[in-house]
């Protein structure tokens, strides 16, 4: 009990979301970054994202 009531529900409800997000990503796209650093793996996110916003677009 003690554990559950250190969780802040609004950073819970943030991580659910963001999670629930990148598990598509991971099925469709695959769970491993090519790049080496922080901001090359961050593009590869962003590039990943936006590919599948483009590929769900009607």
């Amino acid at each position: 009990m003690a554990h559950n009531a250190r969780h802040d529900d609004d950073t819970y409800l943030r991580r659910s979301i963001v999670e629930a997000v990148f598990f598509p990503l991971k099925q469709c796209y695959g769970d491993t970054l090519r790049a080496r650093t922080w901001f090359g793996q961050f593009r590869d996110l962003v590039l990943k994202a936006a590919v599948r916003n483009i590929e769900r677009a009607p």
